[in-house]
């Protein structure tokens, strides 16, 4: 199923068009590609847990849903 809703992506912080919603926040689709892409060993690896994060953030989260 594909999003067809333009949102604000809580790991790049842009309006993108197609994703996916994870809790209250909206992933793009391009980042939610590279997260699965992304071994634990990676340098980028701990940046996508802090971006996450704000899915649980109380109140946080709902400034990333559109």
């Amino acid at each position: 199923m594909e999003e067809s809703r333009i949102g604000l992506c809580m790991i790049c912080e842009q309006h993108k068009m197609g994703g996916i919603h994870i809790v209250t926040a909206f992933i793009c689709d391009s980042c939610s590609n590279e997260i699965v892409k992304t071994s634990v060993s990676d340098k980028k690896y701990p940046f996508f847990v802090s971006q996450m994060k704000k899915a649980f953030v109380s109140g946080n989260s709902r400034h990333y849903m559109n």
